[in-house]
């Protein structure tokens, strides 16, 4: 076999052996060699281009469906165990088939004959309010609101204020003449403060001539507002001027006594009774008022409630006590009217206070003059052993006999009115 080796000539431009060109070109060009160049002497290697490196398997089994496997026996230790729920499998959802038939018509409805009549939609049923229904039930003849008291009164001022919320005076948005007074009260969800605004209510709504009388009552959302007839002043009004005359004092407690009477008939007693909750009328009327306190007689009263100055000894004393208290209030009142203020009133400390009207004498009047039988007819209303204590109706009978007899000045209702013009010609 010959073989030709091909010798180093000198630079030419042109080669003369075309295969050592061949050669050159395949250097500079790695990745492309010529398939037509044929050495008919020479066998040369093939050289393996680097761009052109197949796939490993690998790869292909990262595109592979089967699950991944360890090698071997190895196994994955289970770390969390049941730290986590299983996943609740997905609920397809499925959207109701299109069904153009049930497509709403754009015509308008028409009713099937001439005589058919649209059926009436059902009442309007409120939710439950048993405060409400208990006091419907109790005020059979009061009108009972649940609307907007705003939408029905205007023009609210404050006039005074109640033991349980404050007392304004207002008009009728269709009447701007007519006025009267409205105790508004909030409705605490407490049992025992809503059974004494129930009490309050039932007393208001009795309509006793001395009592003051309710006309409606309103609720709205936590609120009541008992709306009451206006009053002209209250007593506190006129001793703010000066001190009224006996025979006025004497008519008053006239007026209170028969007001207790019908109150202690019926089981009450209001253990808060002032010259603030005697209230007076533009034709002498004589009422009382505020009956927050009020509470059953039948039940077994030992509270300190109502106003110290006014309180009985049995009441600071907390024990046991009954309807006499009122008598004991009303004493002090009749003192309070003639002397501008009641006794022990510049007295501000009230263990004081508590401590003076448990244990010193019955108090007395100070800066007036009252008749002797006015002074005993106090001294009755004060004494300390509520047994001894008269009774409301007693009282009453024995002022009428010393009035009758000449023994004590009485005043009458236009004598009152007039009084009143004097001394609050503003109101």
């Amino acid at each position: 076999m010959n073989i030709t080796v091909a010798t180093r000539k000198p630079f030419s431009s042109q080669p003369r052996n075309p295969s050592v060109n061949l050669m050159q070109k395949s250097r500079s060009e790695p990745n492309c060699i010529r398939a037509n160049a044929t050495l008919s002497n020479i066998a040369i290697p093939k050289r393996k281009s680097t761009g052109n490196l197949r796939r490993s398997s690998t790869l292909k089994s990262l595109h592979s469906k089967t699950a991944w496997r360890p090698p071997g026996c190895y196994q994955i230790p289970d770390i969390l165990g049941n730290a986590y729920l299983k996943p609740c499998p997905t609920i397809p959802l499925t959207l109701r088939p299109f069904e153009p038939t049930k497509q709403v018509t754009k015509r308008p409805w028409y009713p099937p004959s001439p005589h058919y009549q649209a059926p009436q939609l059902p009442p309007l049923v409120k939710p439950k309010n048993k405060f409400e229904n208990k006091m419907r039930k109790m005020l059979p003849k009061t009108c009972v609101r649940s609307s907007d008291p705003r939408n029905r009164y205007c023009d609210f001022k404050e006039i005074g204020t109640g033991v349980n919320g404050a007392v304004v005076r207002a008009s009728y948005r269709k009447k701007p003449n007519v006025q009267l007074a409205i105790k508004r009260c909030r409705l605490d969800p407490d049992p025992e403060y809503r059974a004494a605004i129930l009490r309050e209510l039932k007393i208001m709504s009795s309509g006793h001539t001395n009592l003051i009388k309710l006309r409606e009552v309103t609720i709205c959302r936590d609120d009541i507002w008992m709306a009451m007839d206006l009053m002209r002043c209250s007593v506190f009004a006129v001793l703010c001027q000066r001190g009224i005359p006996e025979e006025f004092a004497v008519h008053i407690a006239c007026k209170t006594l028969k007001a207790l009477i019908y109150l202690h008939g019926k089981g009450y007693l209001h253990r808060d009774v002032k010259c603030e909750n005697l209230l007076l009328g533009w034709n002498g009327e004589v009422k009382l008022a505020d009956f927050g306190l009020a509470a059953r007689i039948s039940r077994r009263n030992c509270e300190r409630l109502g106003t110290t100055k006014w309180m009985a000894p049995e009441v600071i004393r907390e024990e046991y006590y009954d309807e006499k208290v009122d008598m004991w209030s009303l004493g002090i009142t009749v003192i309070e009217m003639m002397d501008r203020v009641p006794p022990h009133y510049q007295i501000k400390d009230e263990e004081e206070l508590y401590d003076i009207i448990a244990t010193e004498p019955s108090p007395t009047f100070t800066y007036s003059y009252p008749s002797m039988y006015m002074r005993g007819l106090v001294a009755w209303l004060l004494d300390e052993d509520p047994t001894v204590r008269p009774c409301a109706k007693d009282v009453l009978m024995e002022i009428d006999a010393h009035i009758k007899s000449n023994l004590l000045p009485c005043a009458s209702s236009h004598e009152l009115v007039r009084f009143l013009g004097h001394v609050l010609p503003q109101y």
